[in-house]
């Protein structure tokens, strides 16, 4: 693997609203990161917890690479 296979992840993030927002209330939203590589789909109740996880992955080693196949 060389260093440029493994500077980098990409992920497909997903946000929806749950509920609109009222005098009363504020909207409630939701997002979903997804692996691109994996697949592997990670829900977040707010855009910090969203942030907090990317801080993790920036200091977390990077995954094996996925060879393709033919």
């Amino acid at each position: 693997m060389n260093d440029e296979q493994d500077n980098g992840r990409a992920y497909i993030l997903r946000l929806w609203r749950e509920r609109a927002a009222t005098w009363e209330r504020p909207a409630v939203w939701r997002l979903s990161l997804t692996d691109t590589c994996t697949g592997e789909r990670r829900g977040f109740g707010c855009l910090q917890d969203l942030v907090d996880h990317l801080a993790l992955l920036m200091d977390a080693p990077s995954p094996p690479q996925r060879t393709k196949s033919l």
